[in-house]
């Protein structure tokens, strides 16, 4: 609601809650409306945290959605991809030279990728399991 002063002045009126009639706190006495008093709330508005980034200790990517990979002997290792942790990670054929992703096979404390590389480096007795 707005009314006239004597002048012929369109003034806000005041409602009775201190507000004016577009509903925005009246300023107390002494204050100007370009510097309006602080309002502090009792409640504070829902922040959007941000996820720590890791970086990746193969490339390092720099990724909000990274993992971590924790080894038997207590070592922690980041990565951004599977593709990373398996260039770090996996064991690698004595024979062939070619990354072990699957089971593999261990024999003597020898990693091969299969039963074959392990019999063409001497081993006896491996079989693969299928």
């Amino acid at each position: 609601m707005k009314r006239i002063t004597d002048t012929g002045v369109l003034v806000p009126s005041l409602a009775p809650t201190g507000r004016a009639a577009c509903g925005r706190p009246v300023p107390p006495p002494g204050c100007s409306t370009a510097d309006p008093p602080a309002i502090v709330l009792p409640w504070s508005p829902p922040l959007r945290t941000m996820r720590r980034m890791a970086s990746c200790e193969v490339c390092g990517n720099d990724y909000d959605l990274a993992f971590s990979v924790e080894t038997q002997d207590g070592s922690r290792h980041v990565f951004d991809s599977f593709t990373c942790a398996i260039h770090k990670m996996a064991p690698v054929c004595e024979h062939c030279q070619v990354k072990i992703i699957g089971q593999g096979v261990e024999a003597d404390g020898h990693w091969y990728c299969g039963a074959h590389c392990a019999r063409s480096e001497g081993k006896v007795g491996i079989v693969d399991h299928v």
